[in-house]
């Protein structure tokens, strides 16, 4: 994708008088989704108890994973301070949501506001999802989750031992490294203490109601990190390097408004419940919209993923100019 030199400022596209409506917050929307989020859950969950024993247990457990991994979009809003209007609230539903996702609270707040500031800048952008050459490998490894589950073990046991990964150090400040250690700690406390108590009892509902959920769902999660900006240019503008995908209204509430994406990186103090009214304003400056979730995913298949030889050509003429190479492992942890 051909970079473009100059950025274009977000705020000259909305009005100041608009902007100043679109970036009221509310605690009772926050409390709203987050509610009605959690109930989804214990609902899915129901459905699995109940499917117990039948061939109805396997698709139930995906419904519940999908619900639980779409605990994301609430995790992410948390970490941008939009889901309610009162600070405190926002941040004890961060650290909820979080547990609950298996995120770090912190860690991802920072990691996420550099991703804003250098949104598809390789080398830069820490989350940036699947940075070309893209392999057939990077796809599947990156769809399946499969080298979160593997890296993010690793990650957060350094960090609770008080050190932290190199290609992670730069963009954390010194003064929050003790807060993410201790975030580490605690979590790794918590999640020890609910495996402790089900071995003691002898039982797998954290595995059949959480774990093996989670990691079921997480594909349809994956797939929109990968729509909300591959393929799009891979340089400063605002305006074409995020794309927004239609979406059902089911898929627009369990993602809390995230498919308007292109509609946050414009607006990132937009609360989610003013996203849609966001996209009347600018849908129309904003490129590429993306038919839906998988038709962007076919044609992300289609013209973004080389083969292996491919891959190692384009690394080596780019390593000849001194230009960045494959950062695909930043993608791991989001």
């Amino acid at each position: 994708m051909k970079r473009q030199e100059m950025a274009v400022d977000p705020f000259a596209l909305v009005s100041k008088k608009d902007r100043k409506g679109l970036t009221r917050r509310s605690d009772l929307m926050g409390l709203t989704y987050l509610v009605g989020h959690f109930s989804a859950i214990g609902c899915t969950g129901a459905i699995v108890y109940l499917a117990s024993g039948t061939i109805l247990m396997l698709p139930a457990m995906m419904a519940h994973g999908v619900v639980l991994a779409c605990l994301f979009a609430p995790m992410h809003e948390c970490s941008h301070g939009t889901a309610f209007r009162t600070r405190r609230l926002n941040e004890l539903a961060y650290y909820l949501v979080s547990i609950v996702y298996i995120s770090q609270p912190t860690w991802y707040r920072y990691r996420h506001a550099v991703h804003h500031t250098y949104t598809q800048i390789q080398g830069k952008d820490p989350a940036m999802v699947l940075p070309g050459p893209t392999t057939w490998q990077h796809y599947f490894e990156q769809i399946l989750g499969w080298r979160f589950w593997t890296t993010f073990p690793v990650a957060i046991t350094k960090h609770a031992l008080g050190t932290m990964r190199h290609q992670d150090s730069w963009y954390v400040p010194k003064a929050d490294l003790p807060r993410i250690h201790n975030e580490a700690r605690l979590m790794i406390a918590v999640y020890a203490t609910v495996a402790g108590v089900a071995i003691y009892f002898g039982s797998f509902a954290p595995l059949i109601y959480w774990l093996l959920p989670r990691m079921m769902g997480e594909p349809l999660q994956r797939s929109w990190r990968i729509a909300e900006h591959k393929g799009c240019e891979e340089g400063p503008d605002v305006r074409t390097n995020t794309r927004s995908t239609k979406a059902s209204a089911l898929m627009r509430a369990l993602c809390w408004n995230m498919p308007f994406h292109s509609e946050h990186h414009v607006c990132p103090q937009a609360p989610f419940f003013a996203l849609p009214k966001l996209n009347l304003l600018v849908a129309d400056q904003l490129h590429p919209m993306g038919k839906n979730l998988w038709a962007v995913d076919k044609e992300v298949r289609r013209t973004c993923i080389v083969s292996r030889a491919e891959a190692d050509a384009i690394i080596a003429e780019r390593k000849k100019r001194n230009e960045n190479v494959d950062t695909s492992w930043l993608c791991a942890l989001d």
